[in-house]
């Protein structure tokens, strides 16, 4: 039987096709509002002095002379998300949508930069495309993409849909495909409506509708593969390959096996770990480099979606790979100082950077510290007391490196009476590098300490994340360490 198809139906088919991966996305996700339609509740202004307001369920931003680009931003961030909004702008002025925005210190003194989905009534018609506002310009122009620019609808509400995936970023505008980017830059930020500086007060742009999406992780297989690379460390790794690999075994969650390396001083040639095989590594090494092969069929690994757990020294590791070190997000030790990139600093709420010159890595004597639990919602530390004990061990602080797509989960006081820094120290965080996942954690010096409770549930929290992006380890334990005191068990038993 012949098939005819209409030039209406072949539309409709192209329209689809274009369409497929952001229906896929956002196929049984929960959206969730970011605009109750009646206040600003959840966002805060930053930078510029433009007029916010909400009239009739709708959010208005009015330009007010003499004062930089103000953006209206989420208290929340965001990672892997579709967002969808309506908005409505004045001819004679320029806005736009930020996402995975950022406010530091140490940038500019709180510019807001990042990704920006431009607003631009202008004749250019350049609504859609990708700016990096405050960094390095257009990314994603308009300029060979006619359709996309006669989608903009002059004096009308029109509709932007925003999926951001990893280093993955789509735009469409009222349902024509417009940006399509990769760029891993951020993984991770606020998103903001952008009033631009205006020579003009009382122009307006309008937001409606905005609500956002955010993909489930993968789930959890019922049993997970991991490799422990070991066999050079000036940490005892004899000892402690085997406790990592009880615990992690005990949970009854993932299958173990270890890579071990030459003995220092031996030929490394022959070192190739299959990790193409494995769910996820653990590092506990830190010595002779990798041959070249292993170590492009390891970034192969994780820029296309393997997990790694960077475990205590791990960080000390391979100073010169620059690879190694955008996945392992800071370290220290091995010559590491200012020119490895900055050290990460807690101030208030916010972590920033600090360029100060200086050796990286360094720790006082064994003691008992307190961890403070700085992201609440990631899966990883969900659940978590604010604060929590941790048993005698060396506190890690100065690592330097460069913190690209990095998120900091817990922090410890370094008590300059212990030999510390007077700074809140990174000690639990994770990186993006790719479509990899990396956790690190700055715990566990030696076998003794590889029994505290917070760090056996850490890791294996953890491992699972690394693994598959979610965790399925829900429930807390109940004799997690609290605020004022630590708690031990034997390692890996976690009834």
């Amino acid at each position: 039987m012949k098939r005819y198809f209409t030039i209406s139906t072949i539309c409709i088919m192209v329209y689809l096709s274009l369409n497929t991966g952001l229906v896929r996305a956002a196929r049984g996700e929960k959206w969730e509002s970011l605009f109750d339609g009646k206040t600003l509740n959840g966002w805060i202004q930053r930078n510029g002095k433009a007029k916010y307001e909400v009239e009739d369920g709708v959010i208005v931003g009015a330009t007010v002379l003499k004062t930089p680009n103000s953006f209206l931003c989420t208290e929340k961030m965001y990672s892997d998300f579709i967002l969808e909004l309506e908005f409505l702008v004045e001819g004679g002025m320029n806005s736009g949508v930020q996402i995975r925005s950022n406010s530091l210190e140490n940038y500019k003194n709180y510019r807001v930069h990042g990704y920006q989905v431009e607003i631009d009534p202008s004749p250019r018609a350049y609504s859609g495309g990708i700016y990096d506002e405050a960094r390095r310009g257009w990314l994603y122009d308009l300029k060979n993409s006619p359709h996309a620019r006669s989608a903009f609808k002059q004096g009308q509400w029109n509709k932007f849909r925003v999926e951001a995936i990893g280093d993955s970023i789509k735009t469409w505008l009222n349902g024509v495909p417009a940006s399509d980017l990769k760029d891993d830059m951020t993984s991770t930020g606020f998103i903001a409506l952008q009033v631009h500086g205006s020579k003009e007060a009382g122009h307006k742009v309008r937001w409606r509708n905005i609500r956002i999406a955010q993909p489930k992780p993968k789930p959890a297989k019922s049993i997970l593969k991991v490799l422990i690379v070991d066999g050079q460390n000036n940490h005892n790794w004899k000892g402690t390959t085997p406790v990592l690999k009880s615990i992690l075994e005990d949970s009854g969650m993932f299958e173990v096996d270890v890579a071990t390396s030459p003995a220092k001083g031996q030929p490394m040639s022959g070192f190739k770990p299959n990790f193409a095989e494995y769910d996820v590594a653990v590092g506990n090494y830190t010595g002779a480099d990798w041959p070249e092969e292993t170590q492009k069929a390891f970034m192969d690994y994780m820029s296309s979606g393997g997990g790694f757990v960077v475990y205590h020294a791990a960080d000390n590791a391979f100073p010169k790979w620059k690879e190694y070190n955008e996945m392992i997000g800071l370290g220290g030790w091995g010559g590491r100082d200012e020119k490895s990139g900055p050290m990460i600093r807690y101030k208030g709420n916010s972590a920033v950077f600090d360029d100060t010159p200086g050796r990286g890595g360094t720790h006082g004597p064994q003691h008992e510290f307190q961890l403070i639990t700085r992201q609440r919602n990631h899966p990883i530390t969900a659940g978590l007391p604010e604060k929590w004990m941790h048993v005698k061990d060396e506190l890690y602080s100065k690592l330097r490196g460069p913190a690209k797509n990095l998120t900091v989960l817990a922090t410890a006081y370094a008590d300059p009476e212990k030999g510390g820094t007077g700074e809140h120290e990174p000690i639990l965080f994770t990186i993006g590098y790719g479509k990899g996942r990396i956790f690190q954690t700055a715990l566990g010096h030696n076998v003794e300490q590889l029994s505290s409770v917070g760090f056996i549930f850490t890791l294996l929290r953890g491992a699972e994340w690394a693994a598959t992006g979610n965790v399925t380890q829900t429930k807390v334990p109940e004799d997690f360490p609290t605020a004022d005191k630590a708690s031990r068990r034997g390692a890996g038993l976690l009834q």
